[in-house]
């Protein structure tokens, strides 16, 4: 009796402990302690170090908030099959999972498709094995994995730790074991090899294990390790392994290991193409700098979709490689729209919620798509609000609440795990819920209502939190508050570059529309005082910057927007230089190159009328500024001459003739008489000038080309005050 209550003693107080300790885990940790680490296929020695440091890193994390209890280990990147051939960097990985030191940290293996060889060894090794419909473990003997040696099956056996399903593991390496199952005189399951006789006769009622065939190693899909033991769920993805034990949204940890080097860039503004080539010139510098740590504040919006997935999803792409960044997106006021896409692509994401008395301070708020949903297509909602959920479950967030940010009819509803999925908690429609009702009843309850219907999604910082979205709160706006949450020391601010700097200068819109108005007043002086040549140079200069900031640096818009401002010189060229009169050629012109400025600053062409009010607007300012570049370059054209020093760019009449300077041009009247009249051009005509008509000097304009000084003319048209000449 005392033997049978000291062995009861030794097998039901570690289980206490271990039970306690998990339990006082999950009860004392929130939901953020979690780890996903990436195994690269094959294990190196290279490998098993990262890893490790990586786990230490977080596990050993003085900061509450980044210390972790939870680790989630990928043995398939990508979903592709893993196998090793060499057992050392193995075996030293699940000796590092097997330690001591990790006895209080939750190991997660997730196998996703087929692991083979010496690959096996670390998943064995961890404590829990979730394995998915494509998912297969074993063999471990295959091409290139010799039969193991006596040393590396103690490895196994170590590492595994399990005598009741030993055999389970022996039949992937050793083909002559004949697994079956049966129980001991206790009651317990436990496997044997019925081809020895010692592993035998330690169970009663041993029967074949459906699915491994005798004579050869085993291979285990899904339904047969759960079967025999080896896995104790089944997932799809890291969102469902999240949804199984009641996790956050499960993401690589980009630093591994390494010391934090932090970095903050504030986004302000509508998202679009200039925003995404500024983050990613401002990633690369960071990155030049050698910082691994790079926050977001997330002060922006606007409803380009699409350009905001285009950045999130170059951030993703950042959070990857040896240089990988972890990237934290700040919200500290709203993140509406393109910001809420913005922040899905970043590592993580961290809110404000005031501390204090209710009403002094306002919590942040996520996801407000009003403004989008306002400004588009319903077809396009519909688009997007799929692709927005498939996103969102790539970066492994509930999918469905950010379709219900986007759908106002949808209901969506936090079902709770019933019986032993009792830590299970995942977010599903009301559709959803019923379904997975009916087809597993007693499997689920309803928990609370987390989006009624009638009504779209927005979440604050305390339900983003609870629901994964947001990382961890804050409770100020500032940037230190996040390298304080994050134990970071003081954020840096990166360097993108001088040129990046001025591009952002000239985007503004009254530095556009100043850049405008004097490109027209120097074209208008251009073609109206002969000799100059400076305006012309400045209105190059001035229509090039602007294209050159607005132009996003590619796309097809700036290409469109470019050929019609182009078209339009063109088209005002002829008016001028060939054809007489203004007409519709000059006319045209104006338009596509108002037309041209105003696409230039589109990200896309306008597909509602919506888009199209900014698009009008941008043109009538132009429009506007064109106006008034031509009063100041009439304005300009009458005083320069008496500008002391810019007088000396015109030419001017010979000096004989110096009483023509202060001669008033003919009126309306006047100039019709002039029709048909003979005289002398005494400035060339380029193809503005001056004529000498008797004692009158007329300000006239050529027919086309150019006419040198003291030409004999002749007025072939009159056009009000418009006098035209021709060489005769």
């Amino acid at each position: 009796m005392l033997f049978s209550l000291r062995r009861w003693t030794g097998i039901v107080a570690p289980a206490i402990v271990l039970v306690s300790l998990f339990g006082s885990v999950a009860g004392a940790q929130d939901a953020n302690s979690a780890l996903f680490v990436t195994v690269q296929n094959p294990i190196t020695s290279d490998v098993a170090t990262r890893i490790e440091n990586q786990i230490n890193a977080r596990v050993n994390e003085k900061n509450e908030e980044r210390r972790v209890w939870i680790v989630v280990l990928d043995f398939n990147p990508d979903g592709k099959p893993a196998a090793t051939t060499n057992f050392g960097p193995c075996s030293d990985l699940a000796k590092f999972l097997s330690s001591p030191k990790m006895a209080g940290v939750k190991t997660i293996g997730f196998v996703h498709a087929p692991v083979t060889g010496h690959t096996v060894l670390p998943v064995l090794a961890c404590k829990e094995v979730v394995m998915s419909k494509a998912g297969a473990l074993g063999p471990v003997v295959v091409e290139g994995v010799p039969p193991l040696e006596a040393s590396e099956q103690v490895a196994y056996k170590t590492r595994f730790n399990r005598d009741d399903r030993w055999p389970i593991v022996q039949k992937m390496f050793d083909p002559n074991v004949a697994l079956v199952k049966g129980v001991t005189k206790e009651g317990a399951p436990r496997y044997a090899d019925a081809n020895t006789p010692d592993s035998l006769k330690q169970v009663v009622g041993a029967a074949p294990v459906n699915g491994v065939q005798d004579n050869q190693v085993a291979s285990y899909p899904a339904p047969v390790a759960r079967a025999v033991e080896l896995a104790s769920g089944t997932a799809e993805n890291r969102r469902e392994i999240a949804e199984l034990f009641g996790l956050p949204p499960l993401r690589d940890d980009p630093l591994a290991g390494r010391t934090p080097d932090a970095y903050q860039w504030a986004l302000k503004g509508d998202v679009d193409g200039a925003m995404k080539e500024s983050v990613n010139r401002v990633i690369r510098d960071v990155r030049k700098r050698k910082g691994n740590v790079l926050i977001l504040v997330l002060s922006c919006g606007g409803t380009d979709l699409e350009a905001a997935r285009g950045l999130a999803d170059d951030l993703v792409k950042a959070q990857s490689g040896d240089d990988a960044l972890l990237i934290i997106g700040f919200v500290p006021e709203s993140a509406p729209d393109a910001a809420a896409v913005v922040a899905l692509g970043c590592s993580e994401i961290v809110m404000t919620k005031p501390k204090g008395a209710e009403g002094e301070a306002k919590e942040a708020d996520f996801g407000n798509f009003e403004r989008y949903t306002k400004s588009a297509k319903p077809s396009a909602v519909a688009a997007e609000r799929q692709s927005l959920r498939d996103f969102a479950e790539q970066r492994g967030y509930p999918g469905v609440l950010f379709e219900g940010m986007l759908n106002r009819d949808l209901e969506v509803v936090r079902a709770e795990g019933e019986g032993n999925n009792r830590n299970k908690r995942k977010l599903m429609t009301r559709s959803e819920f019923e379904t997975e009702q009916k087809a597993s009843p007693g499997q689920w309850k309803q928990g609370r209502v987390v989006k009624q219907p009638g009504k779209r999604l927005e979440l604050s910082a305390t339900l983003a939190a609870e629901l994964g979205v947001a990382r961890l709160t804050v409770p100020t706006t500032s940037v230190d508050e996040v390298c304080s949450a994050y134990g970071l020391g003081k954020a840096k601010s990166p360097d993108p570059g001088w040129l990046d700097k001025f591009a952002e200068f000239l985007r503004i819109p009254a530095v556009t529309v100043i850049l405008v108005m004097i490109g027209f007043i120097g074209l208008i002086l251009e073609l109206k005082v002969p000799g100059l040549t400076v305006p012309g140079i400045v209105a190059a200069v001035c229509f090039i910057m602007v294209f050159w900031s607005q132009s996003r640096f590619s796309g097809e818009m700036f290409v469109l927007a470019l050929l019609l401002f182009l078209l339009g010189l063109v088209l005002i060229g002829l008016e001028i230089f060939v054809l007489p009169g203004f007409g519709v050629c000059g006319i045209s012109g104006v338009l596509f190159m108002l037309a041209g400025l105003g696409l230039v600053t589109l990200e896309r062409f306008p597909q509602t009328w919506e888009e199209a009010v900014p698009l009008g607007v941008r043109i009538s300012t132009y429009l506007f500024a064109m106006m008034g570049a031509m009063v100041a370059a009439f304005v300009i054209a009458r005083f320069l001459p008496q500008v002391p020093y810019a007088n000396r760019m015109m030419l001017n009449p010979p000096s004989d003739q110096a009483n023509a300077v202060e001669s008033q041009l003919p009126g309306a009247s006047a100039a019709a008489e002039l029709l048909g009249a003979i005289g002398a051009s005494t400035t060339p005509l380029r193809p503005a000038g001056v004529v000498r008509f008797g004692e009158k000097f007329v300000d006239v304009v050529s027919d086309g080309g150019f006419i040198p000084s003291g030409t004999r003319v002749q007025v072939i048209a009159v056009e009000g005050t418009r006098i035209v000449v021709k060489e005769v």
